[in-house]
């Protein structure tokens, strides 16, 4: 009987040990400063940061708003950004960008979104964690939501609603949509914010849209067409500022030709390549007000290829500034090449089982499916809309 209570007696000491350790614990909390909550919040990644603001409403209120979803996006941006690849399956693969520091690469995930199935091209890069669908619509593959944003106008059809652009401005933090029906309908509307669309009338030289460009350090640049000169040019918008200037090509340059716009050190650059000849021409622009571009020539860049069995196109740039080029059709393996203008040599990714995790997915497949989109320098972000 005495054995009896000394093992009831220790089992009540035990519990009181554990219930004031669990009020110090709750009692030292309590007194965490917010800001160094957030601070540490903003480190974690976006999988754990969701995941906490299912503890507590506390959490959850904290992880988002506005100044922690800015601070996550700028740890984010200092992270080791990652490429993204869709597929007609509504498969989303991300691969690393960058190898280890023992020369390996990090392993690649995938995850399923019913909303991609079927050929849904975007009308965006990835825009500091955001990509532009057509029928306004914004992904966020971070959380994996698909947000629709509201009609520009009741009275514009739906049908002529085609040239509409995603920007960001880094300075305070904000992602625009610019969206132009014709040279004098041109409207802006900033996401997150409780506004609607914003008509600008100031400032803007008459032009005709001709196609998306890219944006990078806030600023959007697109293809146009200028009304008065009646000449193509490149169109810079000024995601803060919110006005327009025009940027002329460079002297000789065919703007027929299939080319891209991309950020290469610091400044906007045009690269053409073609699919038959293993050869790019680099156009940097060196003055912007003055229009001065320099240009450089890369001969037979895949020439000590031996990893690539498919053809391979241009993606765009990473965040060390090589040039990115990926299949358009998945074999066994995916190969992804990566070219250095500054150093002038190759690095080749090559990542198996891709087919496999495909199959793991969507089941058995009988046809090969084929790459919709690819996304380079992808970082992870918290804006839900």
């Amino acid at each position: 009987m005495r054995v009896f209570k000394k093992k009831v007696s220790l089992r009540w000491i035990n519990k009181r040990r554990r219930e004031r350790s669990t009020r110090h614990v709750r009692s030292e909390t309590k007194h965490i400063p917010l800001d160094l909550t957030l601070e540490v919040l903003s480190r974690l990644p976006a999988k754990s940061v969701v995941r906490f603001r299912c503890v507590s409403k506390l959490l959850s209120s904290l992880t988002k708003l506005p100044s922690f979803i800015n601070l996550f996006g700028s740890r984010s941006s200092s992270k080791r950004p990652r490429l993204l690849v869709t597929f007609s399956t509504g498969l989303v693969i991300s691969f690393p960008q960058h190898l280890n520091p023992d020369g390996s690469y990090p392993p690649f995930y995938s995850f399923q979104i019913k909303n991609l199935n079927g050929p849904s091209y975007a009308l965006s890069e990835s825009v500091h964690g955001l990509i532009l669908l057509p029928g306004f619509k914004i992904w966020n593959p971070t959380l994996r939501q698909f947000s629709t944003l509201p009609h520009p106008s009741e009275h514009i059809p739906s049908q002529d609603c085609k040239s509409y652009f995603l920007g960001y401005d880094p300075l305070e933090g904000k992602h625009k949509v610019l969206f132009i029906l014709h040279s004098e309908e041109l409207r802006v509307l900033t996401l997150g914010a409780q506004e609607s669309w914003r008509i600008l009338t100031k400032g803007i030289p008459k032009h005709h849209p001709r196609g998306y460009g890219g944006c990078f350090s806030g600023v959007l640049y697109y293809k146009a067409h200028l009304l008065d000169d009646d000449k193509n040019i490149i169109m810079s918008f000024d995601v803060k500022s919110e006005s327009f200037s025009p940027i002329k090509y460079p002297e000789g340059f065919s703007n027929h030709w299939t080319f891209d716009m991309i950020p290469y050190e610091g400044r906007l650059a045009l690269v053409t390549y073609r699919c038959d000849l293993p050869d790019i021409d680099l156009y940097i622009l060196k003055d912007a007000d003055g229009h001065e571009w320099t240009h450089q020539s890369f001969l037979n860049i895949f020439c000590k290829s031996k990893l690539r069995s498919n053809p391979v196109t241009f993606k765009g740039i990473t965040d060390d500034g090589e040039l990115v080029f990926a299949p358009s059709m998945l074999s066994e393996s995916y190969c992804i090449v990566y070219f250095d203008p500054s150093r002038n040599s190759t690095r080749e990714a090559l990542f198996e089982g891709v087919k496999g995790e495909i199959r793991s997915y969507c089941g058995i497949v009988t046809s090969c499916p084929y790459i919709v989109d690819v996304f380079p320098n992808h970082i992870e972000s918290l804006v839900s809309l």
